[in-house]
């Protein structure tokens, strides 16, 4: 067969879906050799996908990734014509939105469903995209990957779909980018509570502050707080711990590029999130010797299994308590570690990768 991957949505600054598509492309290039890849690529994400295999073919489209409106006309109205052009049997679009018309089977991965959920955390433009595109898209789909059970379950009570044409492929987790180098440049401090992920509402970091004021007499650890703010909304949480009077505890690191490190000092990882389609961070923390804590929403309790706290995320009093229990019982910690490096067994780029082709011989 012949597979194209758009991967313009994919710019080198997103966080979950770079992380899925650049792990996806790499493993499949190990595990499958039969079939051709084409990747559609653009000037300014093609050097995430350089380690591809030799039955992946670069298309370089003339577009920058980070142009919305450009991106999505290019998308819609000129892919169809590469597809034709280099004879496609399957284009696989990875970014939440299909390409509607694709002369071919169309495969595409939904990430989450967030946009419906916390609605609050995009602006009015993104709001409007996924509104009009999404419900396109589940329509011209052939077969849609989901991250999680939890997603399906949303996917198809928001849409009119068959259960059969949605099919969950967990994420994984590399357990290569765990590292022993002790250098720590970027924070002076150890054994600190650690969150990650980028800063929208719907992450609910103020509620993981609002948490530790609430036990900031009892313990000493601090927080760290690492992730790309895309809102601006740093500015508004400094003020928060400022009026709590944890300023001096609560560390902002804004977006790093090796995020391990912080994980390899972490004495827990909080992870309060309203909705996430599946939470790599959680199996990042796992992978990395972190005991973890989450909330109770979405795919979040999927992910931990028995190998973490679920809380609510709005119950600020339950959110503290655990972190309190989890930072000051060593014996707890080391059974939800222990539980943590099973738990991460389950989930491998490996298994995404063979899910995946089966989907595409499948479709």
């Amino acid at each position: 067969m012949k597979i194209a991957i758009n991967t313009l949505p994919i710019t080198p600054n997103i966080g979950g879906p770079k992380t899925y598509l650049v792990n996806l492309i790499k493993h499949l290039a190990e595990i499958d050799k039969k079939n051709i890849y084409y990747l559609f690529v653009s000037p300014i994400n093609r050097l995430l996908f350089k380690r591809a295999g030799y039955n992946f073919k670069e298309v370089i489209l003339p577009i920058y990734s980070d142009n919305r409106l450009l991106r999505v006309l290019y998308e819609q109205l000129l892919i169809p014509l590469y597809v034709r052009k280099y004879r496609i049997d399957i284009l696989f679009c990875p970014g939440n939105i299909g390409i509607f018309l694709a002369p071919c089977k169309l495969v595409v991965t939904i990430h989450d469903l967030h946009y419906q959920t916390a609605v609050k955390s995009l602006d009015a433009s993104s709001r409007w995209y996924y509104r009009l595109m999404l419900p396109i898209s589940t329509r011209c789909s052939d077969c849609i990957i989901v991250p999680s059970n939890a997603t399906k379950c949303a996917l198809l009570e928001r849409f009119t779909l068959e259960p059969c044409q949605v099919q969950v492929v967990y994420e994984g987790v590399d357990l290569s980018g765990r590292s022993d180098n002790p250098n720590m440049n970027d924070i002076n401090v150890r054994n600190y509570i650690l969150f990650v992920s980028t800063l929208y509402p719907h992450k609910n970091v103020e509620k993981l502050i609002l948490a530790y004021a609430e036990i900031k007499d009892r313990i000493s650890n601090p927080v760290v707080i690492v992730g790309r703010d895309p809102g601006g909304r740093v500015s508004v949480l400094k003020r928060l711990v400022s009026s709590l009077g944890v300023a001096s505890k609560v560390h902002f690191m804004g977006r790093v590029d090796h995020v391990e490190r912080f994980y390899r000092n972490a004495i827990v990882f909080v992870y309060p999130s309203e909705q996430e389609g599946f939470g790599l961070p959680l199996l990042e923390a796992m992978a990395h010797g972190v005991a973890v804590i989450g909330s109770n929403r979405g795919s979040v309790p999927e992910v931990i299994g028995n190998a973490g706290l679920v809380v609510d995320p709005d119950n600020i009093y339950e959110l503290a308590e655990a972190i309190f229990k989890m930072v000051t019982d060593e014996g707890l910690r080391r059974k939800f570690i222990r539980r943590g490096f099973e738990r991460i067994k389950q989930f491998s780029w490996e298994k995404t990768a063979k899910e995946t082709q089966r989907v595409f011989e499948k479709v």
